[in-house]
């Protein structure tokens, strides 16, 4: 009797093991859906912040005109106070982050960090508006090597550095550490060529920035049907 007392007891530890071990794969596949959709949350919330943006940089230049009448964008934020800097007519710097105090919308994407805002000179002067002929030099590149483009003779880029925010400013205005991959660092290097593909895991080239540009055409027509342009 006592020994089949013992088996059965040692039985039971041996179930238990086995549940505890079951749980335990169930919780930690449970933590990394939880964490999956945590992550396309967030990314959802920064698209749709993006397009926000968008429309309100068409909403900005169709309100705000140049000394001579016609429209512009504003300038890049350079200080961290949410308005534009410039120096006379002109951008303190053709690249900072989004005047969010200006345009009236979200000062940082889902991650805690602020909008890389780039907008092209002919486009942004206070006193020259522009025309159905401003030209602009800014590109969307498929890579770093910027051999295929996406968009090219874009006004104004706007980028989220993602979840990773190589390359971002904080909420607070400090700088996060520098990327690490060569198409991070081209959304990084305030040259004219912007990179956008989908997002590539942690290694020798990981990316996870977000980016959206305003087309001329677009704008154009906008600025055609608000009575703006030409």
């Amino acid at each position: 009797m006592t020994a089949l007392r013992l088996r059965s007891h040692g039985f039971t530890l041996v179930e238990l093991a086995i549940v505890l071990i079951i749980l335990a794969l169930l919780s930690g596949g449970l933590m990394m859906t939880l964490s999956s959709q945590m992550d396309q949350r967030s990314y959802r919330e920064t698209q749709q912040q993006l397009q926000d943006i968008r429309d309100a940089l068409l909403g900005y230049a169709a309100s705000h005109p140049a000394l001579d009448g016609k429209p512009y964008l504003p300038c890049p934020d350079t200080d961290g106070d949410g308005v534009e800097n410039r120096t006379g007519y002109v951008c303190t710097a053709p690249e900072g982050t989004l005047p969010w105090s200006d345009l009236g919308i979200g000062n940082r994407d889902a991650w805690g960090n602020r909008f890389r805002y780039r907008v092209e000179n002919n486009f942004s002067r206070k006193d020259i508006g522009f025309t159905l002929s401003t030209s602009a030099t800014l590109r969307i590149c498929e890579q770093a090597a910027c051999t295929s483009t996406l968009a090219t003779g874009l006004p104004t880029v706007i980028i989220s550095h993602g979840k990773n925010g190589f390359g971002a400013t904080t909420s607070g205005n400090t700088a996060n550490d520098a990327p690490t991959g060569i198409d991070e660092l081209e959304n990084a290097n305030s040259d004219a060529n912007f990179v956008s593909h989908t997002p590539s895991p942690a290694g020798a080239n990981e990316f996870d920035d977000l980016v959206i540009w305003l087309s001329p055409n677009i704008l154009y027509n906008r600025l055609i049907a608000a009575g703006r342009l030409p």
